[in-house]
């Protein structure tokens, strides 16, 4: 069984190479108990062009018969887009805003993501906001195949509103609140884009998140059950 993760642009990628190495270094040790799943750390090709490495990934576990390689196999895709923005706000895809064409059977397990990475933010005494679980990024041709979904970012094209910019000066303050009105990554698809356009705190904070995310689901003793409450079969 595979939990699969996905990263998009230069922060994530060394964010999911992080992750990546130090679970197998946890691997090594004795004393850490290990998955009862695989963990498959993807880098996805062209997701401005319409998904379409994501997507093609998806389209091979419908015939694919080697295990571990089939869609039955995957349990979640955990997607870590956008994680160092400047104008940075701690972003939780919100299953509870799916539209009415996502597969039922995979609502219940995203939701019960998005839960858990609000409780992380709030046990952080950390900010958070909803993001729309549209299917924008690499995780909608997942969910599509009946595949829960979820993730944490920090923003792209959208601007900070001076309410979010309050509430995180309040949280985490005024040198990481970010300005009201500004876009939350104002180099996105820029040459500006560069390793100066990365927020440090954000960025540190939100791996944080994901790390906690992957090490949460990892340890489930029947993830497949948390997952899927009413069965994962589905028709496509």
């Amino acid at each position: 069984m595979i939990i699969p993760l996905t990263f998009c642009l230069g922060s994530g990628t060394a964010a999911n190479l992080v992750l990546a190495a130090n679970l197998a270094r946890l691997y090594q040790t004795t004393n850490y108990t290990k998955y009862k799943y695989r963990v498959r750390f993807c880098w996805w090709a062209a997701e401005e062009i319409g998904l379409a490495g994501s997507s093609y990934h998806v389209q091979q576990t419908y015939t694919a018969t080697t295990p571990g390689e089939r869609r039955t196999d995957y349990l979640i895709n955990l997607n870590f887009d956008m994680a160092g923005s400047p104008n940075f706000i701690f972003g939780i895809y919100d299953a509870n805003t799916a539209s009415n064409a996502t597969p039922p059977q995979a609502i219940p397990g995203s939701k019960k993501v998005t839960e858990l990475y609000r409780d992380w933010f709030i046990g952080q005494n950390l900010p958070w906001d909803y993001r729309a679980f549209n299917g924008r990024s690499d995780y909608g041709p997942f969910l599509e195949a009946c595949i829960a979904a979820g993730g944490v970012a920090t923003g792209s094209d959208a601007a900070k509103t001076a309410d979010q910019r309050e509430k995180y000066r309040q949280s985490v303050g005024e040198n990481n609140a970010g300005f009201a009105g500004a876009i939350l990554d104002p180099c996105y698809h820029q040459p500006c884009d560069t390793l100066a356009n990365i927020h440090q705190f954000g960025y540190e904070k939100l791996i944080q998140a994901a790390a906690y995310g992957l090490e949460y689901l990892g340890q489930q003793p029947n993830l497949l059950e948390w997952l899927y409450p009413n069965g994962q079969a589905c028709e496509l």
